[in-house]
């Protein structure tokens, strides 16, 4: 009984809006900041691309690693939302009537909508995803200009992407946005490994695909907040504002959420899909946290080994900073599971206490994934040789400076020394003894 009192705490402290009242772009504005991991990276990048300087500092190599841009649905996704949506929109059409929920020209557009998911084009990199990554080459190159040259040579630039289309594409159009379309041609990118160690180690690591992929007990705190009377009065009170006849369920409510994310995603400067018009903004922040939850759990802090296996990309990234003979420069490109591992090996964005269905304080979480996880999302390291001062790192994420946890909080910039000290069990992680499976007879 009390888990379920703090859950209607948690929802009813959400605004929930019933009427649209305007046909204004910005009515809608607050949506945008709850799309978890479809978010688009123009709405949370950092687009100051002045030149990063420090006073006596030179900036010596940089190592940097990136989400893929904005991407079409998964095959699955888009058979389930095309069958569901069309079934919701014409429930809503039929219905509109008896409520005065549904105005125009939201109605027009509704009526006008069409099925945009095509399961042809699974997870391939849209238009905006290829916007994304040249726009961020263009800005890394605008703040270190004399540490990334414009002219590409592959004894100083190293590039490496998955076996996949939307992380080629990804790095090919970061590539013309470092050096431009023509000169972009002669990079040279090694053959994508089908598991990269580096880039996706968790496809490496038998631990965590038992432990925690495969282990319904992952996903046990989304499904508590999925069953919750709250989530359910909150659905139920949107779909009492519709005179629906038949009401809508949190899994319905759901698909316009995800709906809405996607098509955003897509066009990010077009105006809003009408099922971003149509959800509840106390849904919208319930959905957010739904996923986050199950971010949390899947990558970040919700299991140890979600983030002690991310030890090997720092390791990685260590080695070409301090290796004189290594690239200036290394750029990968990976997914939202890689980011999230290491973000959380670093100790970013981590809450005092575990998400959970019931969480009283959950609208102060650092762990946002619409704004860690984004497409898009990037995570650099820098080394700086600053003279008598000595070596120096500065991380930055989404293209701002962070501070990681036992570094000095008085400057971006982490002394060497204390940024090794502080990962020494990092730098010699074995990842082999991380992922084994305490009973090697666990099928995976």
């Amino acid at each position: 009984m009390l888990s379920h009192v703090i859950v209607i705490s948690l929802l009813c402290t959400l605004s929930y809006h019933t009427t649209l009242q305007s046909t204004n772009v910005n009515v809608y504005d607050d949506y945008r900041k709850f799309l978890s991991t479809k978010t688009p990276y123009s709405f949370i990048g950092n687009f100051n691309d002045t030149e990063v300087k420090f006073s006596g500092c030179e900036a010596e190599k940089i190592w940097a690693i990136f989400r893929h841009g904005t991407r079409t649905a998964g095959i699955r996704i888009a058979l389930k939302m095309k069958e569901k949506l069309t079934m919701i929109q014409k429930l809503l059409l039929d219905n509109h009537h008896k409520s005065d929920y549904l105005k125009e020209p939201v109605l027009s557009e509704l009526r006008k909508w069409k099925v945009s998911f095509n399961e042809s084009e699974n997870k391939l990199l849209t238009h905006e995803g290829e916007e994304e990554l040249l726009l961020l080459g263009e800005r890394y190159l605008n703040r270190f200009p004399k540490l990334l040259n414009e002219h590409y040579n592959n004894a100083t630039y190293k590039f490496r992407f998955t076996g996949t289309q939307r992380t080629e594409e990804s790095a090919k159009n970061f590539a013309v946005g470092l050096f431009g379309r023509k000169e972009s041609l002669y990079v040279w990118y090694p053959e994508p490994l089908h598991r990269d160690p580096i880039l996706r180690f968790y496809k490496l690591c038998d631990k965590w695909k038992v432990e925690v992929k495969k282990n319904p007990a992952t996903m046990r705190e989304v499904e508590l907040f999925r069953e919750a009377d709250a989530l359910k009065g909150g659905v139920k009170q949107f779909s009492e504002e519709l005179k629906l006849d038949q009401p809508l369920t949190v899994a319905d409510c759901y698909e316009i959420y995800v709906a809405c994310a996607f098509e955003t995603a897509w066009a990010p400067t077009e105006e809003p899909s009408p099922w971003c018009k149509i959800l509840p903004l106390n849904l919208f922040k319930a959905y957010e946290y739904m996923e986050d939850m199950e971010y949390y759990y899947k990558d970040g802090y919700g299991y140890q080994v979600n983030h002690d296996q991310a030890c090997v990309a720092l390791k990685d990234m260590v080695e070409h900073l301090l290796n004189p003979d290594d690239p200036t420069a290394v750029f990968y490109f990976t997914h939202s599971g890689t980011l999230l591992k290491l973000v959380s090996h670093l100790g970013l964005y981590k809450d005092k206490e575990p998400l959970r269905h019931n969480t009283s304080n959950w609208n102060k979480r650092k762990w946002r994934t619409s704004h860690i996880d984004a497409f898009g999302t990037n995570l650099a390291f820098i080394r700086y040789s600053c003279g008598d001062d000595g070596e120096k790192i500065l991380t930055m994420h989404q293209e701002r400076p962070v501070i990681l946890p036992g570094c000095p909080t008085s400057s971006p910039l982490c002394p060497l020394d204390v940024f090794l000290d502080n990962y020494a069990d990092s730098l010699s992680c074995d990842f082999d003894t991380i992922c084994s499976l305490a009973d090697p007879k666990t099928e995976l």
